[in-house]
C-alpha cells in the first residue's frame, strides 16, 4: 500500500511499514516532513505503535498533511 502526501510517496505492506518508511527519510527534509516525523514520534507511545500514530497524525491535520493519492487498500481511506 502507499500514500502520497505533498508529492512524497510513503509505502509499505502495513501501517508499521508505512511508519518505518516515514522514518527512513533523512535530513535535509522539507519543514512539513520533519514536523510529521516529530509528531508521529511524540504520539507513538499514546497510540501504541508508530503505524497507528502515523495514521492518527495525518488524519488529524489534513491541511498540513494533505493526501494527494493513495492505494485502494490504504488505511487512510474513509469508510
Amino acid at each position: 500500500m502507499y500514500v502520497i502526501i505533498r508529492g512524497h510517496c510513503i509505502e509499505g505492506e502495513n501501517l508499521e511499514e508505512l511508519a518505518a518508511c516515514l522514518f527512513r527519510w533523512m535530513p535535509p527534509l522539507v519543514p512539513w516532513f520533519a514536523e510529521l516525523q516529530k509528531r508521529v514520534k511524540q504520539k507513538s507511545t499514546e497510540c501504541g505503535s508508530d503505524g497507528k500514530a502515523f495514521l492518527s497524525v495525518v488524519k488529524s491535520d489534513p491541511e498540513l498533511f494533505p493526501i494527494e493519492m493513495q492505494s485502494k487498500d490504504s488505511p487512510f481511506r474513509e469508510i
